[in-house]
């Protein structure tokens, strides 16, 4: 129950960016830090990026609290054009 409560707070901080939308082409999610990617994967889904980006939250906070700010969610259906 508490990481409910926890992935609603960190949905108010981070940001879903829109980047390379095509029309007709399938949308996906992917988690960046400092507008870099993290892994390789691509979400189908908003909330299995949100529980990644959730899950890289809780270690910034014990690792790097000064990137807890700099992890977005991008929407894209060119996942290769993001690095």
């Amino acid at each position: 129950m508490t990481s409910i409560v926890y992935c609603a707070n960190i949905c108010l901080i981070m940001k879903t960016i829109s980047k390379n939308l095509v029309k007709n082409e399938n949308v996906v999610f992917v988690v960046t830090r400092r507008g870099r990617r993290i892994e390789e994967t691509n979400y189908k889904t908003q909330p299995e990026a949100l529980y990644r980006a959730d899950c890289l939250y809780s270690t910034l906070k014990e690792w790097d609290p000064g990137d807890l700010d700099k992890i977005n969610i991008v929407k894209t259906s060119r996942p290769y054009k993001i690095f």
